[in-house]
């Protein structure tokens, strides 16, 4: 999983941001994954937070989904 951080100001903030982006990201994934029959997506491939500070995660597939605190995906 590559974790993608950005305008963090100190390694401490950097290290607290990364940990919980990437419990969020475990956690979502298998939620999401857990959702559908078969997961065809991959394993993820990337995690970042975009503008709005929304978590995005990027599927081996190349398919990208945005995810809440409550593990909704659209």
């Amino acid at each position: 999983m590559h974790i993608i951080i950005k305008r963090t100001k100190t390694i401490e903030e950097y290290k607290e941001l990364h940990t919980r982006i990437e419990s969020l990201a475990i956690k979502v994934f298998n939620n999401h994954k857990k959702a559908f029959g078969e997961w065809k997506e991959g394993n993820v491939k990337k995690v970042w937070l975009d503008n709005d500070k929304t978590l995005c995660i990027e599927y081996q597939s190349g398919n990208w989904w945005h995810y809440n605190e409550q593990g909704e995906w659209w």
